[in-house]
């Protein structure tokens, strides 16, 4: 059998083509939903790298009234602060795309990750009262992101 090759004009159109699907994909609004939601991970990925940090102190120590600059010095601490910049830019990035209300309401499921992922690595437990309190924030969320799927419907 003889080999083919394509077709350089080929080879542009797929190109072309790709790109359209990715143009299209990030001018939709749910790609505005992805962002919100990376938003919301990598916020919660910057608070238990905090919480880490915090508690397991940098060897750099300063006295007394400035002690706390010496958790700025662990690498926890700087990871953390890597992640809100991280998460901001995101923000920044979806803030121009959505209405405030949806993405101000779906980054509430910061609320719903931050105790799973305390639960997760850093072993804390999960009160009852607070579980009943995400299953609400959950529902209130699930609300949200569904009557953004109307609207989009609708238009």
């Amino acid at each position: 059998m003889a080999k083919t090759v394509k077709p350089i004009a080929d080879i542009f159109r797929l190109h072309e083509h790709s790109g359209l699907v990715v143009e299209r994909f990030t001018e939709s609004r749910w790609f505005s939903i992805v962002l919100v939601l990376s938003n919301s991970i990598l916020s919660t990925c910057a608070e238990v790298l905090l919480k880490i940090g915090a508690t397991h102190p940098s060897t750099i120590a300063f006295p007394g009234p400035i002690a706390f600059i010496s958790a700025i010095f662990s690498y926890w601490v700087l990871l953390g602060i890597f992640a809100y910049i991280g998460s901001l830019s995101l923000w920044l990035t979806a803030l121009p795309r959505l209405p405030l209300h949806l993405a101000y309401g779906l980054s509430s499921t910061v609320h719903l990750l931050v105790p799973f992922a305390c639960w997760l690595v850093l072993h804390e437990s999960i009160p009852k009262g607070r579980l009943f309190g995400m299953a609400f924030i959950l529902a209130g969320t699930l609300t949200l992101g569904f009557s953004h799927e109307q609207s989009l419907q609708d238009d």
